[in-house]
């Protein structure tokens, strides 16, 4: 009987083998749920599709093989759709819109929904989707939806990732629904207006599994933390709280997470000191505390934080003291920021000690000078990004920093610093991988040598800056092959020679600053046809020959400033064509004028000589329209088409030889601020018309053959008078010289004023007189010539003479 019981046993398991096989057999066939694949239909009915996404949605396809559907692959049923656009495509045209159909909840295993970066024009978020109970995975971010966010969404129970943030226009009226989220770990909630909720920190700690919580720009302000001494975020890994208004100090409950990774508190207002007690948060990678209003010295215990690979104090101009010494203990440290402080000290060799994996280092705008010995090898190559060692009091041999730099450098920004030595050795600098350089600038220093023929070795330069050094010799050749740059600044050097017609292989070039050099001949008729440049800044050098009618085709010129030169000729009559300096300065297109990159952009800036002086213009560059021609040897009459530009804002044709009028159409140029033509051969009158600019305030007429009045009524009259100088014939305020009418009104005003009184008082008594004449002969020729009203009147008069007697 022992010895049958397997044999009887054996039928029996492989008949339960069989039906389990049946059962568990995956959904091969390809074949998805009929009313899933219904329900998938109505949903992509009832969106907007402009790219056609959703065109494998179709009733003869397997739902299970549609683009972004992801089954089950036992049962066969729906549990995902990835419906974010890429981040690859083109995303105007490429998003998802219209209506979310209820039909999504007949999807009862669908636990991954993904609608990121698309296109709700601010449609709520639908209620319904509180319902889906099966969802661990909700991501709705720059989607596009507005309105209040459901309290529905708490009944997500097995919910884990929630990412609801930079939509437009999304606000919370209260959070007591998050804590019910008892498994969530991850909540984006980045743009979402949550000022209405006082008690978000008690909402948010009573969720016990929650490690990413992402609040940046939400409106919380000093008023919304709560005074907990301990929160509950014994998981919490990463913690953003970035662009709120807190303005106050950080509050104790953040050094009781000591399981943070990344702590993000940049553009809070926050100010205090920064507390010692960061030293506890021993797993800590990134910290960024940039643009607060710290103050005090930066505690010596973030030394500790032995994890740290990004540090970022930038921009808290009320933090002093000197550079910890223990910041040179972070050996796993990638990024430093202190740029933008009013730190003091030097910076030696001990700072960066084992710093042997710093990529990019960000000092600008400080006191810090680099005390190094000459023969120091730094331990680490600034490779990632951006250096920006700007505004220092760095000196020394600028090739001894060339050991720092790596082919990955992206911005390499030491303006304003004391490097001297030669440039060569970086222009000509080899290395074994192409180089990712895009902006280089090392304006305002003592750099000296000439341009080396060796510019082919950067062919990702965009950006060249090299303004205000002792560069000497000619522009290389080799600058031609820098097919992709943008600007190009030589200002304030000891550069001549002739403009290298290899340059006009830079095709995209939207600046150009040669002024104050030594360059020659004529200006390049490949300048004036490139179509693309904004700025020609080309003042204070020996070019000559006539301004290039081809000039009036760059419609996105700006900047135009050929001064101080031996240009001769006339002034072109098509610069009414220049259609950026004809409307409105507004900030417009900056293409050209801005490199972007992964922590901030670079700006161009310029030195411009407006309103008699030199001053730097960069944040406000984009707003500048100006042409300045002043300092040549330019004849003829001003084009009447020049006052047509009626978005300049300053035009100076000072020192030349033009004559004729200045025309009434001056008055069209509604923004213009400067104006200067003093010292040519101009006659005729100052036309009435420049009363309409009423943002004009710096003005020079002195010295042409202008005559008559100056224009009255107007802020003209507000002018120095040696803005009038010059002109003989020239009278009226504010010149001292009164106009020959006002003399004559002067010189009689009694006579003249009892002159203007005595008509009103002659015909006063002439009509008084003639009105009593002819009334009393009225009455008197009626009783007269009328017996019978005589008879009346006097027995009138003889009863009333009876009636007072008696």
């Amino acid at each position: 009987m022992r010895n049958s019981m397997p044999v009887m046993l054996f039928p029996l398991l492989c008949f339960l083998f069989f039906i389990i096989s049946i059962l568990c057999e995956p959904n091969t066939s390809g074949v998805c749920n009929e009313k899933e694949k219904h329900a998938l239909l109505r949903f992509k009915q009832a969106l907007s599709d402009p790219a056609n996404r959703l065109s494998s949605w179709s009733m003869d396809e397997d739902c299970c093989r549609w683009e972004a559907v992801h089954c089950n692959n036992v049962t066969g049923r729906v549990v995902e759709l990835q419906l974010g656009t890429p981040y690859d495509s083109d995303y105007t045209n490429f998003t998802l819109g219209g209506e979310i159909s209820p039909s999504l909840l007949e999807l009862e295993f669908l636990s991954y929904l993904d609608l990121s970066w698309n296109g709700f024009e601010g449609r709520p978020i639908p209620s319904f989707l509180g319902s889906m109970g099966s969802l661990r995975y909700l991501d709705l971010s720059y989607a596009g939806f507005g309105g209040v966010v459901p309290n529905q969404l708490g009944n997500l129970s097995t919910l884990r990732h929630m990412d609801l943030g930079y939509n437009s226009g999304l606000y919370v009226e209260n959070l007591d629904w998050i804590s019910h989220l008892s498994f969530l770990k991850y909540v984006g909630l980045g743009w979402v207006d949550l000022h209405r909720e006082a008690h978000w920190l008690e909402s948010m700690s009573m969720i016990p599994s929650l490690s990413e919580l992402y609040l940046s720009d939400c409106r919380l302000d000093r008023n919304m933390v709560s005074s907990l001494v301990y929160a509950n975020f014994t998981s919490l890994t990463v913690l953003y709280l970035s662009g709120n208004n807190f303005n106050r100090e950080i509050p104790n409950w953040l050094f009781n997470s000591t399981s943070l990774v990344a702590l993000g508190l940049f553009d809070n207002q926050f100010k205090g000191q920064i507390s010692e007690c960061f030293g506890q948060l021993k797993y800590l990678e990134i910290l960024d505390l940039d643009f607060n209003s710290f103050h005090g010295p930066i505690p010596t215990s973030i030394g500790n934080l032995s994890s740290l690979r990004f540090l970022d104090l930038d921009g808290n101009p009320l933090i002093n003291g000197t550079l910890p010494k223990s910041l040179g203990l972070l050996s796993n440290l990638e990024f430093l920021g202190v740029g933008g402080t009013s730190l003091t000290g030097n910076i030696s060799e001990v700072h960066f000690t084992t710093l042997s994996e710093l990529k990019v280092l960000s000092i600008y705008e400080t006191s810090l000078p680099f005390h190094v010995n000459s023969n120091w090898t730094p331990p680490f190559q600034l490779e990632d990004l951006e250096i920006h060692l700007s505004d220092n009091q760095i000196s020394g041999d600028f090739s001894g920093w060339l050991s720092i730099l790596s082919s990955n450098v992206v911005v390499l920004d030491i303006a304003n610093n004391s490097f001297s030595g030669q440039i060569s050795p970086l222009v000509c600098r080899k290395t074994n991988e192409r180089s990712k350089l895009e902006v280089l600038d090392i304006s305002n220093n003592a750099l000296s040598g000439e341009l080396s023929e060796c510019w082919m070795h950067w062919p990702s330069l965009t950006h060249i800056n090299l303004r205000s050094n002792n560069l000497s010799g000619e522009i290389p050749n080799s600058m031609g092959s820098l097919v992709a740059l943008k600007a190009l600044s030589l200002q304030n050097n000891s550069l001549h020679g002739n403009i290298p017609s290899s340059l006009k292989n830079c095709k995209v070039l939207a600046l150009i600053s040669l002024s104050d050099n030594k360059f020659s001949g004529i200006i390049p008729r490949w300048i004036v046809e490139r179509t693309t440049l904004m700025v020609i800044h080309l003042r204070s050098n020996k070019f000559m020959g006539d301004i290039p009618l081809q000039i009036c085709q760059l419609s996105y010129l700006r900047v135009l400033d050929l001064s101080n030169n031996s240009l001769s000729g006339t002034i072109p009559k098509c610069l009414n064509n220049i259609s950026d300096m004809a409307t409105r300065p507004i900030k417009g297109d900056l293409y050209g004028l801005e490199a972007y990159n992964y922590y901030e952009y670079y700006m161009e800036s310029l030195i411009l000589n407006i309103k008699g002086r030199d001053s730097e213009y960069k944040k406000i560059l984009r707003y500048v329209r100006m042409i300045d021609l002043s300092s040549n040897n330019l004849s003829g009459s001003i084009p009447v088409e020049i006052f047509s530009l009626s978005g300049l804002q300053s035009l100076n044709l000072s020192h030349n030889h033009l004559t004729g009028m200045i025309s009434v159409e001056i008055g069209g140029m509604e923004y213009l601020e400067s104006l200067d033509l003093s010292r040519n051969n101009l006659s005729g009158e100052i036309p009435q018309t420049m009363a309409n600019l009423t943002f004009l305030d710096d003005l020079n007429l002195s010295y042409n053959n202008l005559f008559g009045r100056i224009p009255s009524g107007t802020q003209i009259q507000t002018f120095n008078p040696l803005s009038f100088f010059g002109n003989a014939e020239l009278c009226g305020a504010p010149l001292p010289k009164n106009c020959p009418k006002d003399e004559e009104e002067t010189q009689r005003p009694t006579e003249v004023g009892e002159n203007r009184e005595f008509p009103k008082i002659a015909w006063f008594y002439i009509g008084m007189g003639s009105g009593f004449f002819m009334g009393l002969w009225g009455v008197c020729g009626c009783l007269f010539f009328n017996k019978a009203w005589r008879h009346a009147y006097f027995q009138y008069l003889d009863d009333i003479n009876d009636s007072a007697y008696v």
